[in-house]
């Protein structure tokens, strides 16, 4: 093998596959390792969205940072061959360096290519919460195996759009960085948010991350067309470094009438330590559209993320029209899965956060056909 395929890492005892690190321990060409980065003004005025992803087994690497204000959501997506550059984590405009693990990420786009720039520093406030790793193959087959760590904190730097600078002062942050198989990767198959996808069983997916001065909350639920549980995983975390793992998420949700949005969500959580926490989160501006980002049949090509494209650039506006509707040059545009930040009140102490509620499908128990 040749030499040129090794990687710093390769160095150290930590190898758990018989290759280098710069090849992946599967030949599934949907194997991906993604940064995935979020925050925003706790004032509501904007937020941004950021991440990057190396597709090992394709040979491409690819990214994103959107914004958001005023209405708008502004999109850039950058792909390059991957070649054999699995250590650089960057792609057109934008890089990610680790400047010290689990504690400080820092996060820029040049502004060469597109009118979105930004130098953003993030530090964490507690420790990662690692997901349980998670295994899907109820079609008779692997659709998803993946591990997952996100961890919350804030943000300190700069955006910029078109020139106009907009100030980052301690801003709300999450991140995340996840790695293994999942559908959606290289045109291969499709994510069940993308229009050419086939429709999926019917499910409701709510996702939670926020933090008091003393401890943050993150929960993932899924439950299908009844209402039964069909996943849940979550910790509670404290500024002492204390970790709780959550084992009860009951969610009432309401959704703006006729649409998939909501107007309001509450949650009440119970973790293994008997601890109880009454979380009600309401929406703090609108909707990402994902498909922006290059999720779900994003990019000009419809063809979404991890697909061979060379060195290329795209850049778009979409208009953000409450309660659900996406205007690409004044008309309707396929928005891909939909997330959003939210107002968190825990246990009557507001704060910020990441609250999404993904309806799919006819969930008659939660009023949507």
């Amino acid at each position: 093998m040749n030499t040129r395929a090794l990687h710093p890492l390769d160095e150290t005892l930590m190898h758990q596959v018989p290759w280098p690190f710069g090849f992946a321990g599967t030949s599934d060409p949907r194997f991906y390792d993604r940064y995935w980065f979020a925050g925003v003004d706790p004032a509501g005025d904007a937020g941004f969205i950021s991440g990057m992803a190396l597709y090992k087994n394709i040979g491409v690497c690819d990214g994103y940072g959107a914004v958001q204000r005023g209405g708008r959501q502004y999109n850039s997506r950058w792909s390059r061959p991957l070649t054999t550059a699995t250590a650089q984590s960057a792609v057109g405009d934008l890089a990610v360096e680790i400047l010290e693990p689990y504690r400080t990420v820092r996060v820029t786009w040049s502004g060469d290519s597109t009118p979105l720039a930004a130098d953003l520093v993030f530090t964490s406030a507690f420790d990662p919460y690692t997901e349980e790793h998670y295994l899907d193959a109820s079609t008779g087959r692997v659709t998803q195996e993946i591990t997952r760590y996100n961890q919350i904190g804030r943000w300190d730097g700069w955006l910029s759009i078109d020139g106009a600078r907009i100030g980052v002062d301690d801003w709300w942050a999450v991140r995340d960085h996840s790695w293994g198989v999942r559908p959606g990767v290289g045109g291969i198959d499709r994510s069940v948010a993308d229009p050419a996808a086939r429709s999926s069983a019917p499910m409701m997916h709510t996702v939670l991350y926020a933090a008091t001065a003393d401890f943050c909350v993150c929960v993932s639920r899924r439950e299908n067309q009844r209402g039964t549980v069909t996943y849940l995983d979550g910790e509670v975390i404290g500024v002492d470094g204390r970790h709780s793992t959550v084992v009860i998420a009951d969610v009432t949700t309401e959704f703006v009438s006729g649409t998939r949005t909501y107007r309001s969500v509450r949650l009440e959580v119970e973790t293994d330590a008997g601890a109880r926490h009454e979380i009600v989160a309401t929406p703090l501006l609108e909707p990402w559209a994902y498909a922006g980002t290059g999720y779900d049949g994003g990019y000009r090509d419809g063809r979404g993320l991890g697909v061979p494209r060379g060195d290329l650039v795209e850049h778009d506006v979409y208009e953000l029209v409450p309660p659900e509707a996406v205007l690409l040059d004044g008309d309707p545009t396929p928005s891909g899965h939909r997330e959003q930040f939210a107002k968190i009140v825990v246990d009557g102490v507001t704060t910020t956060g990441y609250c999404t509620v993904m309806a799919r499908g006819s969930l008659p128990h939660r009023g949507i056909g």
